[in-house]
């Protein structure tokens, strides 16, 4: 994936430089400040959701000059950092994409936000309350609200000078998104001190994830995380259709890559029609979502059917049947994997009766709960008794007694001697 941005922190190009190739040279890079050689290219940034282009990166490229060695972002950057004229460069980046952005025609429908990379690695060199990026903005003609600044908070050495930074920004009505989340550098403590409106999840996460499940739950918690703080998941570097499916699965809202479109000059965008690919990456999310929503209604039905089996069986069992009624219950029902009785308390009164194939990993750390043992703080005891409720189905979690993720199923047994148990029925995961 293409990513070369407005920032030098965003170096990740299609090309570094070999030790055999030559670097540019002061003059050269000052020349091509002074001279505005650049060109800004934009990528889309879709919603499925809105169906349409809710945002436009804008992308820095060097423009080669009669006579002068090709030169790539990564080399351009690098360059002017270690020479003293990256604020520079970063101003000029940022001045000639949002001139630029401001050309786009005004019609009837919301005009796309400009996704900015904002080069955090300057705050380090005293310019933070400068007010340039607020001048720059309004010289171009365009609004705070207009523009989202993506910052890599991860690169930056003064974390004081960041936080200030995006408080005063996010004040004057800037957007603020955290970009690369999901790398070995992200700082997920810096979260609740930049308060973002957007994450983007970077590609080294996306790459792959239709078939990675520990990227898949990685994406998953970032969601969650995301859902509960208020701020939107934006999911970069998508290339193929199971990328984008299985993001917007996980909870992703916005999709940046290569499957809609690669980053282009604003003529060219202007001519390319991304409504095919959005109408059907819509149209499969809303399919998959129903089918999600079948099988979860299915499921819901299935253990309706399992508990309330047991619990006929066990209202009229004699207490040394219950062992019985168990052990029956998880050799015929192929989506238990344990099943097990407790008192009011929450005491269990019955061995752990496991279905006999279940498997169970090769570790002490995991085995099934002896009679006797107290599950009075496990939620499906306390969810189901503290609420007064029938019936309780955790979320997945790890088994203790096989390693394995699964669900339990609680509810309350009325026997009828007046008496009352808790049947606990461990389902394993997909059930």
């Amino acid at each position: 994936m293409e990513r070369a941005t407005l920032s030098l922190l965003n170096t990740d190009d299609d090309t570094h430089p070999s030790p055999m190739m030559t670097m540019p040279t002061l003059s050269s890079i000052r020349q091509l400040i002074q001279d505005e050689n650049l060109s800004i290219h934009f990528q889309p940034i879709i919603s499925l959701r809105q169906n349409g282009v809710v945002g436009l990166e804008a992308l820095a490229r060097p423009e080669a000059r009669p006579g002068a060695a090709p030169l790539n972002v990564w080399e351009m950057f690098q360059t002017a950092h270690r020479e003293g004229s990256l604020v520079d460069l970063d101003r000029l980046c940022r001045a000639k994409a949002l001139r630029l952005f401001n050309t786009l025609p005004r019609t009837r429908a919301p005009r796309p936000l400009l996704f900015l990379n904002f080069a955090t690695a300057i705050l380090d060199r005293g310019v933070e309350g400068s007010g340039h990026l607020r001048q720059a903005v309004a010289d171009a003609g365009l609004e705070p609200g207009d523009v989202v600044l993506e910052i890599e908070e991860s690169r930056v050495a003064d974390a004081a000078a960041l936080e200030r930074f995006v408080d005063r920004h996010r004040e004057m009505g800037f957007l603020i998104a955290i970009d690369d989340m999901g790398t070995g550098d992200s700082n997920l403590p810096r979260i609740s001190a930049l308060r973002p409106q957007i994450l983007k999840l970077d590609r080294s996460l996306i790459e792959g994830i239709d078939s990675n499940f520990f990227k898949q739950e990685t994406f998953k918690s970032l969601a969650n995380l995301a859902n509960r703080i208020g701020c939107m998941i934006l999911a970069e570097g998508v290339e193929t259709e199971a990328e984008v499916d299985t993001c917007a699965g996980l909870g992703a809202e916005l999709f940046q890559g290569y499957f809609f479109a690669r980053p282009a000059a604003l003529e060219t965008l202007r001519d390319l029609s991304v409504a095919p690919a959005i109408d059907a990456a819509s149209h499969r999310q809303r399919e998959a979502a129903v089918r999600d929503i079948q099988v979860r209604r299915a499921q819901a039905g299935q253990m309706r059917r399992l508990s309330d089996a047991a619990r006929t069986a066990l209202a009229a069992a004699d207490p040394t049947g219950f062992d019985v009624v168990l052990e029956r219950l998880v050799k015929t029902e192929w989506e238990i994997e344990c099943a097990y009785l407790l008192d009011r308390n929450g005491l269990q009164v019955t061995p752990t009766h496991s279905a006999p194939r279940a498997i169970r990993q090769a570790s002490r750390l995991f085995s099934p709960a002896l009679k006797g043992t107290n599950h009075s703080n496990k939620p499906y005891f306390y969810g189901l008794v503290d609420a007064g409720l029938e019936r309780y189905t955790t979320d997945s979690y790890l088994s203790i007694a096989t390693g394995r993720m699964c669900r339990t199923v609680s509810s309350v047994v009325a026997r009828q001697d007046g008496t009352k148990i808790i049947l606990c029925l461990d389902l394993k995961e997909g059930a």
